[in-house]
C-alpha cells in the first residue's frame, strides 16, 4: 500500500469514528442522506465545506470522508482477499451505463419526498435505514460500492460540482501502454485507459488507479495545466 493510500485509510477511519460516535450518526443512512441534502441541524455547515470542496477537487468527500464509503470499501476488499480476485468484479457495461444515472432520479425523489412530507420524514425511518445499509453492504461485497455508484444521492449532488472541479485526474497518453491496471482497480468502474476525457463526475478520488499505474501515467492537477 502506497503512501497516498495509508493517507486515505487514515482519513475514512478518522472521519467514520467521528460520524458513528462524535456526530451520533449511529450508522442511519437515511438520515445521514436527510441532513447532509437539506443541511439539518448540525450538518448544514459540514455540506458547504463538502459542497466547496467538491468543486475545487471533486468527489473527495466520497473516497475519503464518507462513513458509508469506509464501509463499503470494506466489504469489497473483504471480497477481494477472500477469493483474491487481481481484478475488481464489475457490472455488465450496458447495464451499468444505465444504472449509474438512477441515482440523480434518487436524488429528485428525496427532493420531493422533503417537499411533500418534511425533511422530518429523514429523521424517523430508523428501521428502514438499517435494512437499505444491509441490503447495500450485500451489494456492495458482489459489487464494489454498489450504493455510491448507482443510488447515494449525496453523490448525485456532489458529482454536478464534480463536473467543474478544478483538480482533475488526468492520463498522459505518451506514457500509457494501455494495460487497465487502473481500471482494474478502480470501484467505480470507471473508463480510464485510451479515453479522451476521465468521467470526473463518477470519480470519487479514490485513486486506486494511480496506485495501480505502473507507469505514473495519471495525475491529478488543475485542469488548465
Amino acid at each position: 500500500m502506497d503512501k497516498i493510500q495509508i493517507l486515505r485509510k487514515i482519513s475514512q477511519t478518522f472521519f467514520f469514528i467521528r460520524a458513528t460516535f462524535v456526530l451520533g450518526l449511529y450508522l442511519n443512512i437515511v438520515e445521514f442522506i436527510g441532513r447532509f441534502i437539506f443541511g439539518i441541524g448540525k450538518y448544514t455547515n459540514i455540506r458547504i465545506v463538502i459542497m466547496i470542496l467538491a468543486i475545487i477537487a471533486g468527489r473527495i468527500f466520497c473516497g475519503w470522508m464518507c462513513p458509508f464509503g469506509f464501509l463499503f470499501d470494506l466489504v469489497y476488499q473483504a471480497r477481494v482477499r477472500i477469493s483474491k480476485l487481481k481484478k475488481l468484479p464489475t457490472m455488465p457495461e450496458h447495464i451499468h451505463n444505465k444504472l449509474k444515472y438512477f441515482k440523480y432520479f434518487v436524488l429528485v425523489l428525496v427532493v420531493v419526498l422533503a417537499y411533500l412530507f418534511g425533511t422530518d420524514i429523514f429523521l424517523n425511518s430508523y428501521m428502514l435505514a438499517y435494512l437499505l445499509l444491509a441490503l447495500f453492504l450485500v451489494l456492495g461485497f458482489i459489487y464494489p460500492r454498489f450504493f455510491c455508484k448507482y443510488v447515494c444521492p449525496v453523490g448525485a449532488l456532489l458529482s454536478i460540482f464534480a463536473r467543474f472541479s478544478i483538480f482533475q485526474l488526468k492520463l498522459n497518453k505518451n506514457k500509457c501502454t494501455g494495460c487497465r491496471l487502473c481500471e482494474f482497480k478502480c470501484p467505480m468502474q470507471i473508463k480510464i485507459a485510451n479515453v479522451e476525457k476521465i468521467d470526473q463526475m463518477e470519480c470519487i478520488r479514490c485513486f486506486e488507479c494511480m496506485s495501480a499505474c505502473r507507469k505514473k501515467s495519471l495525475t491529478f492537477s488543475p485542469f488548465f495545466k
